[in-house]
């Protein structure tokens, strides 16, 4: 589990210096994009998928050269119509996921947890609820000041209620909900330390 926390801190690091050549705060999403010309589910899942691609594309002619934080923009700003315009489609799990996921790398929190919680609200079932929740958790546990504790424990408490845990990882929860007024960062030293001395 701590790996996992880990993991999200470094991905969301990561993530932050690859894919932004502006802050999010100095760009704001262009207001002016005009509207689907289709309100159609489909039309919408491929403007989605169009923008994708062509940012891949991008990435992988010259791998050095950052992704302006505009063009995460209007990605985003297409992700948000599928979401909009068709809030129960099945379809819209996966954009609510990705909404969550690269507004907490353009460090945009807030927007990132409401997203999150959104998916999980409407899409129980999803298949990385497990994976949002411990990005919710570590979101409030590093990244949002001041530090609340109680939304790290409400978030670690519902994954700990998860059938996909192993003993090991419900273990390690537990623990880590014994130090919950610890950040994961002070935790994870105080762990390191506990090791060291054995």
């Amino acid at each position: 589990m701590l790996k996992l926390f880990l993991y999200l801190l470094l991905f969301s690091l990561f993530a932050c210096n690859n894919s932004k050549e502006e802050s999010p705060n100095s760009v704001k999403p262009n207001s002016t994009t005009t509207p689907p010309i289709s309100k159609d589910l489909t039309h919408l899942l491929s403007r989605v998928k169009q923008f994708e691609d062509s940012i891949t594309s991008e990435i992988s002619k010259n791998q050095n050269k950052p992704i302006r934080a505009v063009t995460f923009f209007e990605l985003i700003n297409r992700l948000k119509e599928v979401v909009t315009y068709f809030p129960k489609a099945p379809e819209t799990a996966d954009c609510l996921f990705k909404l969550h996921i690269k507004l907490g790398e353009m460090k945009d929190y807030s927007e990132s947890i409401a997203y999150g919680d959104t998916l999980l609200l409407r899409f129980p079932e999803f298949k990385d609820r497990d994976f949002v929740l411990q990005s919710i958790a570590t979101t409030y546990d590093i990244y949002l000041r001041p530090r609340n504790s109680e939304k790290v424990r409400y978030y670690l408490n519902q994954l700990l209620l998860s059938k996909n845990l192993k003993e090991a990882e419900k273990k390690d929860l537990k623990d880590r909900l014994n130090y919950i007024h610890l950040d994961i960062i002070a935790y994870s030293t105080r762990l390191n330390k506990n090791n060291l001395a054995r």
